[in-house]
């Protein structure tokens, strides 16, 4: 008769599920202290967060105490505020990609923790519901998961207000925006989103949830359809913002 160690098979689909116990999971190297983010010594000591001055519009960080960048100046965004936890560097690209598009979903478990955080120290907003931003239906389906949603729901937990999935939703399905400028994602995302429970965000202020914060032209998409069916307000929090690209 065969005798199977539970502690064991326990351990090892620990490791395979939380490789963050062995690996960095910033750096990818082996570390004998990795904290309970999963971060070596190194890593939480440089983490790239944003830092003011920033943008008090779309939260991208500025040169001088200007009060908003110039692309907030001469353009009208539909949401009254957005703010990033980290700056968009090659390796919070790399950690995101490694989020999104490899399958390593545990990861939402830490980035939602830091958006959580990010949200209680510098946000000041009042919120009914949040709205994760939504992906096509053929599209999650590839991926096994929509990032925004698993992010939401992080957050959700960590302060408290109720996640709303189905809301809003992406009725078209587009190409990816990765390599397109301003113009060409605004004619990409047009017509894409859809309010289908108006009732549910009219007169609320809402939590709007995104990974990146690029152009911006995704949640100002949103933020245009919700505010249409009846939202208060639309605020914006992701986990990185892109260095802004004019064109």
């Amino acid at each position: 008769m065969i005798r199977v160690n539970l502690s064991l098979i326990k351990e090892a689909i620990l490791d395979i599920l939380y490789p963050q116990d062995i690996l960095c999971i910033l750096c990818q190297k082996r570390h004998g202290d990795i904290d309970d983010k999963g971060l070596c010594p190194d890593c939480r000591e440089s983490l790239p967060y944003v830092t003011q001055p920033v943008c008090q519009k779309c939260g991208r960080t500025i040169t001088e105490e200007t009060g908003f960048c110039l692309e907030c100046v001469y353009n009208q965004y539909h949401f009254r505020q957005a703010v990033s936890v980290f700056d968009y560097t090659p390796e919070i690209q790399h950690l995101i990609h490694r989020f999104k598009y490899r399958g390593v979903s545990y990861l939402s478990h830490v980035l939602g923790y830091w958006m959580a955080e990010t949200y209680k120290q510098r946000c000041r907003w009042e919120i009914d519901l949040i709205v994760p931003v939504p992906l096509h239906p053929r599209r999650e389906r590839e991926r096994g998961f929509n990032q925004s949603a698993l992010l939401a729901g992080e957050i959700g937990k960590n302060i408290g207000v109720k996640v709303v999935r189905g809301a809003l939703i992406r009725r078209k399905y587009t190409p990816a925006q990765v390599g397109l400028n301003k113009l060409q994602r605004r004619q990409n995302l047009w017509d894409a989103f859809e309010v289908k429970e108006s009732d549910k965000v009219k007169d609320r202020n809402i939590l709007l949830v995104d990974d990146v914060f690029t152009t911006g032209s995704t949640v100002d998409e949103c933020s245009r359809v919700l505010m249409e069916a009846g939202a208060k307000q639309v605020y914006v929090l992701t986990l990185a913002t892109g260095r802004l690209t004019r064109g």
